[in-house]
């Protein structure tokens, strides 16, 4: 029975048994079902575990166009192969019509027989494995924007909760130990605030609900955004913005998706700049792309860790606390929608000397 399940089941339907014979010869790897008759057929597709479907056209008591149309309504994602005569022009399009997988020819040759069955049953592997990764991210999507909007409201509460705590020590509480607890408290809830929002922010631009649509943007105006809205968030007074945006350039592209991977680059670069360092953005213009060049004037990147900052979840932890913040999903998603537009993103580092990110985008013919 073990070995039955494993095995894949090919359901052979023919009214002539030395046709279904011979299929069953030729198809030995596989497990081999015989019916002689649609009704037949049916049967046994709705009480077996059918992977394939190989029908002859004529046959008593239903056709197999009939046994096709019927199976693809019973199940989309039935896989059937016709076996047909040479000359038989109007039913090849009959059964097209009708979703046919593939055709065979009779009189059957075993090699055709066999080679058309295996590359059918390897397109439907396939298809049955990127049906099963949609699934996973649309799975994950849902986990996502669940534990976010799960997570937002407690810590809402806590940070409200917190304010009274304040406002009645500043009233009631001289001692400075007490304040400092709180305020430590405020800093810890305002890190988790973040953290839930980037969780959010990556759910919806990574796994969109909707189609990507895109439309011509100025990347002048799109860097601004982004740098104005990550110095903004980053709290970092101590570090100064630089920015050269002379050089204008259009891109084709979905506004929200590259601002948000814009956002992670120059939010990286607020995040290991040194204290009253500098973060420069510089927008160059070459003959047929534009750059975008991120420089900070940080603690740099490790060689040995250069290969790794593309990969998700990992992130650079010059002080090894295990407390940068975010989840290391940053340059990963910066990449990917980077190159989903023909652009590249490179990253040159050295310790104790900062690093620079070049972001290279296809620009509009003017």
């Amino acid at each position: 029975m073990a070995a039955a399940e494993q095995q894949l089941t090919v359901l052979v339907v023919d009214d002539e048994q030395v046709i279904r014979d011979l299929c069953g010869h030729a198809l030995k790897e596989y497990r081999v079902l015989q019916a002689g008759s649609m009704r037949e057929a049916l049967d046994l597709y709705q009480s077996e575990r059918i992977d394939l479907v190989l029908t002859d056209v004529m046959m008593p008591g239903g056709s197999g166009l009939e046994l096709l149309r019927q199976l693809k309504q019973l199940d989309p994602g039935a896989l059937v192969i016709v076996m047909t005569g040479f000359g038989d022009k109007e039913v090849i399009l009959s059964a097209l019509k009708e979703d046919a997988d593939d055709f065979i020819n009779k009189p059957l040759q075993i090699l055709q027989l066999r080679t058309t069955v295996q590359k059918a049953l390897g397109k439907k592997a396939l298809k049955d494995e990127i049906a099963t990764l949609k699934r996973l991210d649309s799975l994950k999507g849902s986990f996502l924007a669940l534990i976010s909007h799960k997570l937002k409201t407690p810590i809402t509460s806590l940070s409200l909760a917190l304010e009274e705590l304040q406002r009645y020590a500043a009233q009631f509480s001289p001692e400075a130990e007490c304040h400092e607890r709180l305020r430590s408290m405020r800093e810890d809830l305002q890190f988790l605030s973040r953290l839930v929002a980037s969780l959010l922010r990556f759910n919806q631009v990574m796994l969109p609900t909707t189609p990507v649509a895109l439309s011509s943007c100025d990347l002048a105006e799109l860097v601004r955004a982004a740098a104005e809205a990550v110095q903004w968030s980053a709290g970092r007074s101590d570090v100064k913005l630089s920015i050269d945006l002379s050089a204008a350039s259009r891109v084709a592209c979905d506004r929200e998706r590259l601002l948000f991977a814009l956002q992670q680059v120059i939010d990286n670069a607020f995040k290991f700049a040194e204290r009253n360092g500098t973060v420069t953005i510089t927008l160059l213009r070459r003959p047929d792309h534009a750059e975008i060049v991120v420089q900070d004037t940080g603690c740099g990147i490790p060689p040995e860790e250069m290969p790794k900052v593309f990969e998700r979840f990992y992130q650079v932890d010059p002080d090894a606390t295990g407390q940068v913040p975010g989840f290391g999903l940053g340059l990963f998603c910066a990449r990917e929608i980077i190159r989903q537009y023909g652009g590249s993103i490179s990253i040159s580092s050295e310790q104790g000397q900062g690093t620079t990110v070049t972001i290279s985008l296809k620009t509009e013919e003017e």
